[in-house]
């Protein structure tokens, strides 16, 4: 890829869709010093924008020439299409890099790289693992993957949007993000479980969701370190939290909760998930072993 020198460019980037994430990611970037250009179909947003420093292009293909890298944050992969489409835009992708955070399906990223490189652009898919509030945060996180040497181009810039990222490619990429938010969202449901449940117990509520991240915080960050060491090492030695213990704490903390009438689905999940791992051997292993029941064996009843 052709290198591009950004000092020739008016501006450092373009940001293209003004809706909440989008207008974010203009303001993060600002705030970091960067020269932006903007370009929304509803102008009338672009005002605190314009107003902090941005400029407002005319047209998309204006946005795209003036600068090296466009960020696209759409509605969705129609959206997308649409903008591609416009006046003049196919020809200004020649040697532009696109970095797409609009949501699409797996199967619609790959097909935008081709529209994109075939036009003599650069494609980066984008995905920032962080709600809109934590954009330009230095310890969200984002994933990348299409063109490595663009997004290699541009890293530093992507780095004011997550203060950490990681480029992997496109299978590995959808892949990642689909377990990395069924865990995430897992554990958040988890949370609402337990906070919701204290009230049966008569605790306060919002006394209970505080002293939970505080008193948790550690002890699950720890919990999975050391699951992410012995799984690297696959050493599941029974030296620390043996398997079959936590079955039958796991027994007593259900009991304790259906005797004040909690409803706790999650929480019966995790007990059956426990009591099938060790039937399958895994008891006298450490409690990281359950991966080995989900990764190795089919869903019971298939």
């Amino acid at each position: 890829m052709r290198e591009q020198n950004d000092e020739s460019f008016e501006f450092d980037v373009s940001v293209v869709g003004l809706g909440a994430m989008g207008t974010l990611m203009a303001h993060a970037l600002l705030k970091q010093g960067k020269r932006v250009a903007i370009w929304n179909r509803s102008p009338g947003k672009a005002a605190s924008l314009v107003a902090a420093g941005a400029h407002l292009c005319d047209s998309v293909e204006t946005a795209l020439v003036a600068s090296p890298a466009t960020i696209f944050v759409l509605l969705d992969n129609h959206a997308t299409h649409e903008v591609l489409g416009m006046p003049g835009v196919m020809h200004a992708l020649a040697n532009r890099t696109i970095v797409d955070y609009t949501t699409n399906a797996q199967d619609e990223g790959p097909a935008l790289q081709g529209l994109v490189n075939r036009a003599g652009g650069h494609y980066v898919k984008g995905m920032i693992v962080a709600y809109p509030r934590n954009v330009g945060h230095r310890e969200s996180h984002s994933i990348h993957t299409g063109d490595r040497e663009a997004f290699e181009q541009h890293r530093s810039l992507l780095e004011g949007l997550a203060g950490h990222t990681v480029f992997l490619p496109w299978g590995e990429a959808l892949a990642f993000a689909s377990v990395l938010h069924a865990h995430a969202f897992a554990a958040m449901v988890a949370f609402f479980e337990a906070v919701g449940a204290s009230e049966r117990f008569g605790l306060s509520v919002s006394k209970t969701a505080r002293l939970l991240l505080d008193t948790s915080r550690f002890f699950v960050a720890d919990a999975l370190e050391e699951a992410a060491r012995r799984l690297e090492a696959q050493d599941f030695a029974g030296d620390q939290a043996r398997l079959d213990v936590h079955v039958d704490a796991f027994a007593h903390i259900a009991q304790s909760l259906h005797a004040q009438g909690a409803w706790t689905p999650v929480f019966d999940a995790v007990c059956q998930v426990a009591q099938r791992a060790a039937s399958m051997g895994y008891g006298n292993q450490d409690i990281a072993a359950i991966t080995l029941s989900f990764a190795h064996d089919k869903a019971p009843g298939h």
